[in-house]
């Protein structure tokens, strides 16, 4: 018992690490960074109403601010402050005539959602544009449009210079965040492997397959979609520029990665059949120990990859895999009836054959971390632009949404008509005074099927009321405007930096964000 305690301390005090030394961390903490300096740059400049708009603006242009490569990085955060500037000053504009916000509220949400017809490029805009008509809700009426105008200058002031800000921030970044997605890569493929080692197991002949396979099959798919996930967007930064020893051999281990997941799939061939073989067992209790083992293995080179250390050299591990394979030869000279197809100990080999190419790259991978190994250059050149996503902007994503069945179209009509209810009932209301509140949780909240508009909608209640709690705490000790600014940026790192890992923590931050600012 003590010691599966200090194996799961062990196990939460690498995770913790992971995240802190990860690229989402980084990112919110850079965009915290530029909060903090524009914000107060500005307060020092023009005060304190125009520090507050200049911080909205720095909100409105940070969402589509994610790890990217250098080039395309300005085509990346431009349309966000382009488009959400105007919305401000027209929302502005619009606050002492609800009904007609209210007509500018739902065609603008129904287009933003549109935005993500570009897949995660397109997320980021459609959360600026929605963020910037609820933020100049969250302000007090102006008192003309003299004000409105000033206000609007002043959050295009703040949006401009966290745009430029945050380019130059991610040319200073980019080396760390190349090795950072590596990293993250490696571990979403050691958490792979580490389920299907789970399936080197003997099959029980009392057992329903289905229902034990069910919950593994599940988790198989969703980190497998995690892991092409985390490829794409390391592809991305890896691939851009090679022109150090450094970049190459980031490329090459990315390059290894690709083979690894290949070797992952051809080891589930035949593996149905083999756990169906009781007397097969030791040899999967065996295949299964070395595999795990491996994983370990790649996941000690991430997390010293993510630490700044040189990773330590992999094991060979051909030798055990042989010995495995030459302890059971004598099985395919049992007397036993002939079988159409080819005997378990031969589907045994084959399956720790496919394990020593498995152990090969594995290998190679830290080799290539360490500088002991160089990549083919060749190859890597010759397969780079195979996989490096597109960074201009095109209209065949929205060209191509005016169909029935396009997921785009249809959540943007869903959030475009939950927004109009929800705006009808915050008149109707007697705290219709802030209606922006119940339009900003419809829009964080929404998704793209009820199951997981339910789930968020949980997470999105308990984020609230632990972030209002920590408001109030902090609201209460009455602190100066140098104080709100570090607790906003701080709040800002959080909810930006936990957006796609954990939307609860997001959502504390997020609320202690949107009070303080409000």
């Amino acid at each position: 018992m003590i010691e599966g305690a200090r194996r799961t301390a062990s196990q939460r005090t690498r995770a913790a690490l992971r995240l802190l030394l990860g690229t989402d961390l980084a990112c919110g903490l850079s965009v915290a960074l530029g909060l903090f300096l524009i914000s107060g740059g500005v307060h020092l400049w023009l005060g304190a109403a125009a520090a507050a708009s200049a911080a909205t603006g720095v909100i409105i242009a940070s969402p589509p601010d994610r790890p990217w490569p250098r080039r395309g990085k300005l085509r990346q955060l431009l349309p966000a402050p382009l488009l959400g500037v105007p919305l401000f000053f027209a929302v502005q504009l619009l606050h002492h005539a609800p009904w007609r916000l209210g007509l500018l509220l739902v065609p603008a949400t129904f287009l933003a959602f549109l935005a993500m017809a570009w897949g995660k490029r397109g997320i980021g805009i459609a959360i600026a544009v929605m963020l910037a008509m609820v933020f100049s809700m969250a302000t007090p009426a102006p008192a003309d449009w003299h004000e409105a105008l000033q206000r609007s200058w002043h959050a295009a002031l703040g949006a401009a210079l966290y745009v430029v800000y945050a380019t130059l921030m991610n040319l200073a970044l980019n080396a760390r965040y190349r090795v950072q997605a590596m990293a993250e890569l490696l571990l979403a493929l050691a958490a792979l492997m580490r389920t299907e080692a789970r399936q080197f197991t003997a099959r029980d002949e009392s057992s329903d397959v289905r229902e034990v396979a069910r919950p593994l099959l599940g988790l198989l798919l969703r980190q497998q979609a995690a892991l092409a996930d985390q490829q794409q967007a390391t592809r991305d930064l890896v691939f851009e520029s090679l022109r150090t020893p450094r970049r190459q051999r980031l490329a090459g281990m990315l390059l290894t990665v690709l083979e690894m997941r290949d070797h992952l799939l051809a080891s589930e061939l035949d593996l149905e059949t083999l756990r169906s073989h009781p007397r097969q067992a030791p040899v999967l209790a065996a295949l299964r120990e070395l595999f795990e083992a491996m994983a370990q293995d790649v996941e000690d080179l991430a997390d010293a990859m993510l630490a700044f250390r040189t990773p330590a050299p992999i094991p060979d591990r051909r030798a055990q895999l042989g010995a495995i394979r030459a302890g059971h030869a004598e099985e395919t000279h049992e007397a036993a009836a002939p079988t159409a197809g080819p005997s378990p100990a031969m589907l045994a080999r084959g399956l720790a054959n496919r394990l020593g190419h498995l152990n090969d790259e594995t290998v190679r991978l830290a080799a290539l971390a360490r500088g002991d190994a160089a990549p083919d250059l060749a190859i890597v050149r010759a397969h780079w632009r195979l996989f490096v996503s597109p960074t201009d902007w095109s209209l065949a994503p929205f060209l191509a949404l005016w169909r029935w069945d396009a997921p785009p179209l249809r959540h943007a009509i869903r959030a475009a008509l939950a927004l109009g209810a929800g705006y009808l009932v915050a008149l109707a209301m007697p705290w219709g005074s802030h209606d922006y509140w119940i339009l900003l949780t419809i829009v964080v909240v929404l998704r793209g099927s009820l199951a997981q508009t339910l789930e968020r909608r949980n997470q999105r209640v308990a984020g609230t009321l632990a972030g209002c709690v920590l408001a109030v705490a902090l609201l209460a000790s009455h602190p100066g405007a140098g104080e709100l600014l570090l607790v906003m940026s701080f709040a800002q790192a959080i909810a930006h930096g936990m957006a796609v890992r954990n939307y609860t923590v997001t959502a504390v931050g997020a609320t202690v964000l949107g009070l303080v600012q409000a």
